[in-house]
């Protein structure tokens, strides 16, 4: 289908390989790498992203949230090993053994409902017990690890391939939680050595643990929002001893000035008057809103890149349209292109910026570019 609106997502899959081939230097050779590329791979296009990580030989897994991006990646030609990371109910078992993924399993009646419906499809699946350190979302309590371990070794059709745990706090500047969390999962995988218990395979650092906590890599590490080249914190900053992000953005969120208008002194702006003009000004609509994922709560506090100069959005963001001020950009016409994440000339607007702008986090700023802002890849 041809691709009409202004406002669009140009993602650079270069830039994703780049960021897999950066990854992969800060990790030991031989530690595997699972490409997180749930929902839609944040927003850049589950199967494309997917496709590259595999191909490019870094990715060893491909980790999904539910079960029907699992079924997706498989339909699109990916073979690879795929973790449904959101844990699946019973009744998804049939799906999830016809489509050949593994799911994270920590209950029993879940590891029944596997094994009934491979032993019926003449299957074997592969399980990742997920163990609950401190982030109390899924997962079995230590305490009741070894319980479950046993249940599940003793049903037939199943495989054991991996431990794993998630940190609650790895994003954040004190790092005592992860710590906490990394000792008690190591006490664990220490007690299943003891009693012989096999584990091909042992995960638990997401991005910033990655970089945070080298004894969390174990032997398979999952990183998500760093492949597209966002920070998922300032605190890591740090971390790689430079100014720079050796990981580049993925994503350029751009639209075009659809109407320019002069507006006098004194005039309010948009729903509900949040704004008026403070001198005679020229005011610039843009055809993209809350529908297309950019935050209402970013009405006033956010600024766009025309012609290479910052320009800021005033008024409230409506549905389908926003307003910015460009009274101080020379020579600005409609149909100009703007940049609301992303780079234009020697200015940047990053992905960071409006999460702090928008009290929110980056991994939702990606996440919330909707369905209907078309993809342009290159």
């Amino acid at each position: 289908m041809a691709h009409h609106r202004a406002t669009r997502a140009e993602i650079d899959l270069s830039a994703f390989q780049h960021n897999l081939q950066t990854l992969r230097k800060y990790l030991d050779p031989q530690t595997q790498i699972m490409a997180v590329v749930k929902a839609d791979a944040y927003g850049h296009g589950a199967i494309p992203c997917a496709r590259i990580a595999v191909e490019s030989g870094v990715a060893n897994y491909l980790g999904v949230a539910v079960i029907e991006e699992g079924i997706e990646l498989r339909e699109n030609g990916l073979s690879a090993p795929i973790l449904i990371l959101g844990g699946i109910f019973p009744d998804e078992a049939e799906d999830l053994v016809r489509h050949d993924l593994a799911p994270i399993v920590c209950t029993l009646p879940v590891a029944q409902a596997l094994a009934k419906e491979a032993e019926k499809q003449s299957k074997t699946v592969s399980v990742h017990i997920k163990v609950d350190t401190g982030m109390n979302r899924l997962g079995v309590s230590p305490e009741n690890l070894p319980a479950l371990l046993d249940q599940v070794r003793s049903l037939k059709n199943l495989k054991i391939e991996a431990v794993s745990t998630h940190f609650s706090s790895a994003d954040d500047e004190d790092l005592s939680i992860t710590r906490t969390q990394l000792e008690k999962f190591q006490t664990v995988l220490d007690s299943l050595r003891k009693q012989s218990v096999p584990m091909p395979m042992i995960h638990s650092a997401n991005t910033s643990a990655l970089f945070k906590f080298p004894e969390s890599h174990f032997n398979m590490v999952r990183p998500g929002l760093i492949l597209y080249g966002v920070l998922p914190s300032p605190s890591l900053k740090p971390v790689f001893n430079r100014e720079e992000n050796p990981f580049q953005p993925v994503m350029q969120w751009k639209s075009q000035i659809i109407l320019l208008k002069s507006i006098a002194k004194g005039q309010p702006v948009s729903y509900s008057g949040s704004f008026t003009t403070q001198r005679d000004s020229l005011i610039a609509t843009l055809p993209v809103g809350y529908a297309d994922g950019l935050h209402h709560m970013l009405s006033n506090k956010m600024d766009v890149l025309i012609r290479g100069r910052r320009a800021p959005q005033i008024g409230n963001i409506c549905m389908d349209m926003i307003l910015v001020d460009v009274t101080d950009i020379p020579g600005v016409e409609e149909a100009d292109e703007v940049v609301i994440f992303g780079r234009q000339e020697e200015q940047m607007i990053s992905v960071e910026e409006l999460a702090v702008a928008g009290q929110t986090i980056p991994y939702e700023i990606l996440c919330s570019v909707s369905k209907r802002v078309p993809r342009i890849y290159t």
